[in-house]
């Protein structure tokens, strides 16, 4: 195979800084995926002794009136793994569930610098969940996004306890009911 020593957006200094002390062949590489089979990559990958890092997202969705939590890929259809290119190209190229390895210009597979993978790490939790912060404080104007409130203006009184739910005084004429309702319903407005 070509020599990894050729410099690249991505990785300009091509250091050996980038791979794991253990292994100086380790590197960070980007795995795309086919479509909707993250999982599956990630499992066959994992079994055969690939470090694999694929953050998710939490989102919320409102279905039949019930807030529903999922968690979703943070970049779908690909995924970081860490490998030796030279000695494991073809484990992960040919994985189930997988469509290529990125490179740059469709050449010779591109590695990551380790910083890179660490600032993802860093926005994540313990479980590599990355959680939207919502940043409401008392008097703040808001929109709720859905329900069957959906579109009603108010203004953000306060956080009710640990249970992820927010209180909004509505704007309707001449009355400010006060509503109870999940943070991920509302947003702030200008």
């Amino acid at each position: 195979m070509n020599s990894m020593n050729s410099t690249n957006a991505i990785n300009p200094s091509n250091s050996s800084n980038s791979t794991s002390s253990s292994n100086p062949r380790l590197a960070w590489f980007v795995i795309q995926t086919k479509p909707k089979k993250e999982e599956e990559a990630k499992s066959y990958l994992s079994i055969k002794g690939v470090e694999i890092f694929n953050p998710l997202i939490e989102n919320f969705l409102t279905r039949n009136g019930k807030i529903i939590k999922e968690y979703r890929p943070l970049f779908p259809g690909y995924m970081f793994g860490k490998f030796d290119l030279e000695q494991d190209y073809a484990l992960v190229r040919w994985g189930r569930g997988v469509k290529k390895v990125l490179s740059l210009g469709g050449g010779y597979p591109t590695p990551l610098t380790e910083e890179v993978i660490e600032v993802i790490k860093r926005r994540t939790d313990s479980h590599g969940i990355v959680r939207k912060t919502y940043h409401f404080e008392a008097n703040d104007k808001v929109r709720i996004k859905s329900g069957p409130l959906k579109d009603l203006l108010g203004i953000f009184e306060r956080w009710v306890s640990d249970s992820e739910r927010v209180r909004v005084l509505l704007n309707l004429i001449g009355y400010h009911p006060e509503v109870e309702m999940h943070y991920s319903m509302i947003e702030k407005v200008a």
